[in-house]
């Protein structure tokens, strides 16, 4: 299949357009002092060798979690101004979503089995070709599955499942998360909202990366959901479209 063309947003007001160009530019910036920030904490941290429990290694550890962290946000601001201000080009080519899953869990099994977290598949067979962009695809599972294992607690429970809902197949991720109320649900792929759990306690954000994930998808003619149930977790949801020729 040939490459689809630019999917363009430059309908945007210049007034507007002009801010988001500003962000970029602000975020690249900060990516870069970041980068030497992290880049010189891993060089010290190498250097003085300390042990575990010495007050200067946490320390150096909180630094380098941190920039991790903000790194990391950093990079899905900058995905979302891309969007709106230039749109992605998306290479749409029949598409293995098994291959993808299993590149995407190969990369988080370390941090799964860190949290001493059980992750299990259940894909359905003979149903996995797709027409999408698979750069974009991974993009999307990883954002869902690494956020799953950030907030599903120690020895927690996640899987990821597929299945045929007419002409699209269905990915889902399931943690064990404590369930989101109704509103969060409906909010949570909003960009800039802030996630929250029990009596206030502020869970890490990852609206940005889901606001993301919300557009990919629809720009390959899908949608994303949240469910939850009590004592069940929540589980992220998203469709794309089946290749049936």
């Amino acid at each position: 299949m040939e490459n689809q063309p630019s999917l363009q947003r430059n309908q945007l007001p210049n007034d507007a357009k002009q801010t988001l160009e500003l962000v970029a530019f602000l975020a690249h910036e900060f990516k870069s002092r970041l980068t030497s920030i992290t880049t010189s904490a891993s060089l010290l941290a190498e250097e003085l060798a300390l042990q575990q429990d010495d007050p200067k290694t946490k320390l150096i550890s909180n630094i380098l979690a941190s920039s991790h962290h903000f790194e990391a946000r950093t990079l899905e601001l900058l995905g979302l101004v891309k969007l709106q201000v230039e749109g992605f080009h998306l290479e749409l080519e029949p598409t293995d979503i098994d291959t993808i899953v299993y590149r995407v869990v190969e990369q988080l099994l370390p941090a799964v089995h860190s949290r001493n977290q059980s992750l299990t598949l259940n894909l359905i067979p003979h149903s996995s070709k797709i027409i999408a962009d698979p750069l974009r695809v991974e993009q999307v599972l990883h954002n869902l599955l690494s956020n799953a294992t950030k907030l599903t607690p120690n020895g927690g429970n996640i899987s990821v499942s597929s299945d045929k809902q007419a002409e699209y197949i269905v990915i889902k991720i399931q943690d064990s998360i404590p369930c989101m109320p109704p509103k969060e649900q409906h909010e949570l792929f909003q960009p800039y909202y802030r996630l929250k759990g029990d009596k206030d306690k502020q869970i890490s954000r990852i609206d940005l990366g889901l606001a993301l994930c919300r557009h990919l998808v629809e720009l390959h003619d899908g949608r994303t959901w949240v469910e939850s149930k009590e004592n069940n977790g929540n589980t992220f949801a998203f469709t794309l479209p089946l290749n049936n020729n």
